[in-house]
């Protein structure tokens, strides 16, 4: 009995010690598991952000002009909207051939909105081939791939002599695209189809673009890279706008070739386009040519550019006013590189022989229609950055 109360404490000692062991396994490994998963955690987000990239781009623009001509949207009061723009561009990697990509454009003209301009599947299949779902840029010009990036052009405004011919810059459909090398030459066939419905103004209402369809084509070889595509439409209106039921399933095409060159010191670019539509909406001819030069960090260029329609005899007299066009502008600039990513540009643009049009110019019109200008100066000052 004696015996067996002496040994009660130590029987009492090692089973305190046994529970404080037995608490102490426990409590490590609850830190243990509380370490995997936040390591577990740590390689998820790592993970994430190595299949997601971000970038963006971003536009302040200034111009002023002569007159109220309204040439790229300018008058006599100088606008720090018109032209400016924010835009964020995300692309996530679903496997290593798959990526899901979007980018959302905000623009100073339209109150700082913001718009879903591309939103599309893609895979890349190991043959070459590319397909691609959604909402996709369409491919008419040599910069279409860029036309929101300021930065990835040489002038502080593309030339609208062209670039606005067509008021549509993307689509709901799919495209497929193939790159290939033939000997020397890069070579880069894109076809597409889809739809569209888009607002065009107050003149024309809501138009729906259907049955988009057409193809580019790029060869680069060396310094020079030849561009040329053609696509077609049916145009349909689908809330008037100040004119009535203008469009009714009329046909249209637009057809292009581009040329350009740069071997890093001199830049040539050159774009021809002719468009046409069914109906009393303009059939045109329009192009530009530009020539650069880069000096150190600076780029001055000069560009001419045309815009003429070939239809003005066919037009019903009601509508010519409106859809008569004819002008040709005189562009000189400069293109400043800050650093890598930022560009400071600045351009004066003479337009002018309107003959007895607008311009193309909705503002050169007064209430009877008649042109108000037969010419207009413009002066614009851009700082573009990407990021």
């Amino acid at each position: 009995m004696k015996k067996a109360f002496i040994m009660l404490p130590l029987a009492v000692a090692c089973a305190s010690q046994f529970v404080m062991a037995a608490t102490t396994d426990s409590q490590r490994l609850a830190q243990l598991e509380q370490q995997l998963a936040i390591l577990q955690e740590a390689s998820a987000y790592d993970s994430l952000s190595d299949r997601m990239s971000i970038n963006g781009f971003f536009t302040g623009k200034v111009g002023v002009a002569s007159n109220d001509a309204g040439y790229n949207g300018y008058d006599k009061d100088a606008d720090f909207s018109e032209g400016s723009k924010l835009g964020l561009q995300g692309t996530f990697a679903l496997t290593e051939q798959t990526n899901i990509v979007a980018q959302l454009v905000a623009r100073g003209n339209d109150d700082w909105s913001t718009e879903m301009e591309w939103a599309f599947l893609s895979h890349d299949f190991d043959n070459g081939f590319t397909a691609r779902f959604g909402r996709l840029r369409v491919p008419l010009y040599m910069y279409s791939d860029y036309l929101e990036v300021g930065y990835a052009q040489p002038w502080a405004s593309p030339p609208s002599e062209l670039y606005s011919i067509v008021p549509l810059t993307s689509f709901d459909g799919v495209d497929v695209i193939y790159d290939f090398d033939m000997s020397d030459v890069a070579v880069t066939l894109q076809a597409s189809y889809g739809h569209a419905d888009r607002d065009t103004g107050e003149k024309l209402g809501e138009v729906d673009y259907k049955d988009i369809l057409g193809a580019s084509a790029s060869f680069s070889y060396e310094n020079w890279v030849f561009r040329t595509t053609y696509y077609q439409t049916t145009l349909d209106t689908t809330k008037d706008g100040q004119i009535p039921q203008f469009f009714n399933d009329e046909q249209s095409y637009f057809a292009g070739v581009g040329l350009s060159y740069d071997d890093g010191s001199l830049l040539a670019i050159a774009e021809f386009a002719v468009s046409d539509v069914e109906g009393n909406y303009a059939d045109t001819e329009s192009g530009y040519i530009t020539l650069g030069y880069r000096i150190s960090d600076f780029t001055p260029y000069v560009t001419y550019a045309f815009l003429e329609t070939t239809d003005d005899s066919e037009r019903n007299p009601a509508y010519k006013p409106s859809f008569d066009w004819k002008r040709n502008a005189y562009s000189i600039g400069t293109r400043y590189d800050i650093s890598s990513n930022l560009a400071l540009k600045a351009d004066v643009t003479y337009a002018t022989d309107f003959g007895d049009t607008s311009g193309g110019l909705e503002p050169n019109l007064d209430g009877v229609q008649n042109q108000i200008n037969d010419d207009t100066l413009v002066y614009t000052l851009s700082f573009d950055a990407v990021f």
